[in-house]
């Protein structure tokens, strides 16, 4: 058993990248990302899910506010890419923007301690991260449910809790169309194994798949939200997955001590 599942049923994490790259600036607008983010929180709020909302820079976001007033326990995480975190940025670059886009929001009281990768596998300087406060990784998203199931998590290193393997959805075109079952039986899966679910959403993927793709993540939503008032789910942000592991405390089953955000 998943030492972050319950001892009676599945753990589900959902992280949502809210950002567009270079690349995808030049087919989607800054209006249809916000349109996007707007339903997202919404749709989360509406089913009491709360996610780990990664943007680039949590204190310029014009998603944070919107993030943290949801009230559904949503946690704001950094969203890193290679063009500053990946092979070549240097130490000090790297500490510079660390200080930048973690501890500038914490000066005005936004809480920032996870980092979502994009488009680099690994951080080679884990150390800095420490020194930033950050105690959570993600790492990038998978295509495929059954590799994420079989990527070991990567262990604690240097104080920092590295979060399992995340399935990317939407991971194809038309996607919609099997989505509902394949999420329900992996939902199933974490269930009768004890173990956890952690999709994470591509804002700029959903767009692609407009309305269709809105559509399939509120019914994700509203299946994750019945399980959970079923008994059978516990949800959890990666942040709190992090501050339970880092405190040695995965012998207490997770839905005691996960039960104020589900």
């Amino acid at each position: 058993m998943d030492e972050q599942a319950t001892a009676s049923g599945g753990l589900v994490v959902i992280s949502i990248d809210l950002e567009l790259d270079i690349e995808q600036r030049d087919q989607f607008g800054e209006q249809q990302l916000d349109e996007a983010r707007s339903r997202l929180i919404a749709m989360t709020a509406r089913h009491g899910v709360p996610a780990t909302w990664a943007v680039a820079d949590p204190l310029h976001s014009a998603a944070s506010d919107q993030v943290l007033a949801a009230g559904v326990g949503h946690e704001l995480a950094v969203l890193g890419d290679r063009t500053w975190i990946g092979y070549g940025a240097g130490r000090t670059r790297l500490d510079r923007e660390l200080a930048r886009r973690f501890d500038g929001p914490r000066q005005v009281g936004i809480p920032v301690t996870t980092l979502a990768l994009r488009n680099v596998e690994q951080v080679l300087d884990l150390d800095l991260l420490l020194g930033h406060g950050i105690t959570a990784v993600r790492h990038p998203a998978v295509d495929s449910a059954s590799l994420a199931r079989k990527l070991a998590p990567p262990p604690i290193r240097f104080g920092i809790w590295q979060a399992p393997a995340a399935w990317s959805i939407p991971p194809r075109a038309g996607w919609w169309i099997s989505s509902g079952w394949r999420i329900r039986r992996e939902t199933q899966r974490a269930i009768a194994r004890g173990s956890q679910l952690h999709l994470a959403i591509d804002a700029p993927r959903l767009i692609a798949a407009c309305a269709d793709g809105l559509a399939a993540i509120e019914r994700t939503l509203a299946y994750v939200s019945a399980q959970r008032a079923l008994g059978r789910v516990t949800v959890a942000t990666l942040g709190q997955l992090a501050r339970q592991s880092l405190k040695g405390r995965s012998a207490v089953p997770t839905r005691s001590v996960l039960r104020s955000a589900a």
